[in-house]
């Protein structure tokens, strides 16, 4: 299974929204199934992970068929879904594993995760603070519902979490970036500036610490001094993503695409299955009038992650207006639609869209329906 460690990078990461997508390989450990046959077939799907995604999550189906109560299976099971970006299907089975192992960190801590991507913040900030009552020295996911309070708004609660895991641990870096980042969200930039300069203080190479000065700088409507803090970023871990995410994201919205395709380009190098940089790529593609580059680039991102919210998304914005594709885009927005989580913003765009593209198919049927009633 999926240490509980690496789950919780997954969580810091997508609650303060300055990373890039994880890749997260489950690995076996031993389990205690009431069927031996169970247990066999759960070491057979484990076996053909990372390779053959489909073998696995048929095996541990086919594991649970046998087993109902084998809640790693249901992790397991739940852990991928939510990796290939189907985090409604992912839902049942991690709310299944913490059921039926409500002691076991690893899927508590996922499905906080889970429900966090899916814009259920509550329900996610409830797990970890369940976490915390028989695990209060657990610094870590401290830090984590740290992050989330901080996403809902509730700084004071948020700041007493921060203070906590640093009461218990002085030095704490994780903790410390996210007491800036509150400071950040309050729009007490100042504050959060000494904030992150201590923890380079501490961290000097710190690439995170860095990356949130230039979001701080980007904040302040200085973008010369956000890509330069990005660029130190890099400089100090070149394998960190998040900085040139930021620095192609900026760039996006200047309209300098080809410098941006540039940034992403270099995000894929050293992560090729990166979906959310295989998304901006496409964006860039299309903005740079390469349509049909755009669509294969976004099918990729979509053979990686086939139920990626924002790469069904624009696909669905590229054969709707730049391959004039009208009738095979409705489908992808519906689906859109149906996937993404309630808070994200082009759920609107796309409602809109779905209207506007039901109206256009009826009107195409009706002339065909009145020629076809003709004698």
């Amino acid at each position: 299974m999926i240490g509980r460690n690496v789950w919780l990078a997954l969580l810091l990461s997508a609650c303060a929204a300055h990373g890039g997508d994880a890749v997260i390989k489950p690995a076996p450990e031993p389990i205690k199934a009431a069927d031996p046959e169970a247990t066999r077939v759960y070491r057979e799907a484990v076996k053909a992970l990372p390779e053959d995604q489909d073998r696995a999550l048929r095996d541990f189906e086919r594991a649970l068929s046998l087993d109902p109560e084998l809640w790693e299976a249901h992790y397991n099971a739940g852990v991928l879904l939510r990796l290939r970006g189907e985090l409604k299907k992912a839902l049942p089975h991690l709310s299944a594993a913490h059921k039926q192992a409500p002691g076991a960190g690893e899927p508590l801590l996922a499905l906080a995760e889970l429900q966090h991507a899916l814009g259920e913040r509550e329900e996610a900030a409830d797990l970890l603070a369940e976490y915390l009552q028989d695990h209060a020295d657990a610094n870590s996911v401290r830090v984590a519902l740290t992050a989330v309070l901080r996403e809902q708004k509730r700084y004071d609660k948020a700041l007493q979490q921060a203070r906590e895991a640093l009461v218990r641990e002085p030095a704490n870096v994780p903790a410390l970036l996210e007491v800036g980042r509150i400071y950040h969200a309050k729009g007490d930039l100042d504050v959060a500036e000494l904030v992150f300069q201590k923890v380079l203080a501490l961290d000097p190479k710190n690439a995170t610490a860095h990356n949130d000065l230039g979001l701080l700088a980007l904040a302040r409507g200085d973008t010369q001094n956000a890509f330069e803090a990005f660029e130190k970023a890099t400089a100090a871990d070149a394998a960190f993503v998040p900085a040139r995410m930021n620095r192609a994201s900026v760039l996006l919205r200047a309209g300098d695409y080809a410098a941006a395709r540039g940034e992403y380009e270099q995000v894929l190098s050293v992560s090729r299955e990166n979906v959310s940089a295989l998304v901006g790529l496409g964006v860039t593609q299309r903005g740079l009038n390469q349509p049909k580059d755009a669509l294969a680039t976004y099918q990729k991102a979509l053979t990686l992650a086939p139920n990626h919210s924002a790469a069904i998304f624009n696909l669905a914005v590229l054969r709707a207006e730049f391959l004039n594709e009208r009738a095979e885009a409705l489908p992808l927005f519906e689906r859109y639609l149906e996937l993404s989580a309630d808070d994200e913003p082009e759920r609107e765009a796309a409602t809109r869209y779905v209207s506007e593209l039901r109206q256009q198919a009826e009107q195409a049927a009706k002339p065909e329906a009145a020629s076809g009633g003709e004698p």
